[in-house]
């Protein structure tokens, strides 16, 4: 088990404007993030721009969280931030290897099924939307597309089976997760979490399981699930933990949805790094964040304080706290 400390941002230290531009802290070389890629929209529309005009040349690749974590965690990947949309994998890479000795929780999320307007079920999900029809039946008319990301790839994935076996529990249909998804990785319905988005766009699928921070920042309408389903209510942890997916065997389970990020131990560039995660968390990002449908939290970190950059501790404020297990 991990031995961490947790220490929470007390709320005045977030109440600054931002960052004061500065030089880049490595000439020619941009700090590197690799992220969950539901975030690729805000990242690429709105957070690179914004961290250029405080002179932070960022680059970032978006993929499914577990997929970055192995590469990580294999050596083929060594960036300065890993942004995960579950904590679970960052925490796999401070015990494995001590790639990692920290890290952050700052923002949140729930799942939603995002329609197509195009689709010609889209009115189906409208009723649903209004209460007129169980969101259920809806999902099961014959022909109706649904696409979901690989659960062995991404956080998003699993939870979409996470989210199926509880709709299944309090439906009383002893098989609904199987007749809504088929198998664990069903190849009509997976495809990359980047190309997900596109094709829902496009009317080539009919309906995705979505973050609702996706469907927020690409206009996409969404039916929202049951709050006992959706994995968006803290309260609710122990109803969401209930429930675990094994694939490839490997076993998930997932509480309420939150997104964490960790500067890396042997970053290459910790200094711009620690820049880039103060106008996230403590900057102009979080607005932007807001501005895209994500519910930003006050950061809470885990894990070793000590490592955590003496720059960041400062700009945030961080108390000591006392070590808990």
């Amino acid at each position: 088990m991990i031995d961490r400390r947790s220490f929470i941002v007390a709320a005045g230290a977030l109440g600054g404007a931002g960052l004061v531009p500065r030089p880049a802290a490595a000439a020619g070389a941009p700090v590197s993030v690799l992220y969950a890629g539901s975030l690729v929209t805000v990242f690429e529309r709105s957070l690179v721009p914004a961290a250029a005009a405080i002179g932070l040349d960022v680059h970032g690749e978006p993929r499914g969280s577990v997929e970055l974590a192995k590469l990580i965690s294999g050596g083929l990947s060594n960036p300065d931030v890993f942004i995960s949309a579950d904590p679970v994998l960052i925490q796999g890479l401070m015990g494995q290897g001590g790639f990692a000795s920290w890290y952050a929780t700052f923002a949140a999320t729930r799942m939603v099924i995002g329609y197509s307007p195009n689709s010609p079920f889209a009115h189906s999900f409208v009723q649903a939307a209004r209460g007129e029809r169980k969101l259920v039946d809806v999902l099961l008319q014959p022909g109706l597309k649904i696409g979901r990301t690989d659960p062995a790839l991404d956080p998003k994935g699993y939870r979409t089976l996470i989210v199926a076996q509880l709709l299944q529990r309090e439906s009383g249909i002893p098989d609904l997760a199987e007749k809504l998804l088929g198998n664990a990785r069903n190849p009509s319905q997976v495809f990359p979490e980047e190309t997900t988005l596109v094709r829902l766009e496009s009317g080539e699928l009919d309906a995705a399981f979505l973050y609702s921070t996706e469907s927020a920042v690409r206009r996409l309408p969404a039916v929202e699930l049951p709050v006992y389903a959706n994995l968006g209510n803290p309260a609710l942890d122990k109803t969401y933990q209930s429930v675990s997916v094994t694939v490839d065997g490997v076993t998930r389970k997932s509480g309420a949805i939150v997104y964490a990020l960790t500067i890396l131990n042997k970053a290459p560039d910790p200094e711009g790094a620690a820049r880039f995660v103060e106008f996230l968390i403590a900057g102009r990002g979080r607005s932007l964040l807001t501005a895209a449908g994500v519910r930003v939290l006050a950061p809470a970190f885990s894990g070793d304080k000590a490592a955590v950059p003496a720059s960041l501790r400062a700009a945030l404020g961080l108390a000591d706290a006392a070590a808990t297990k």
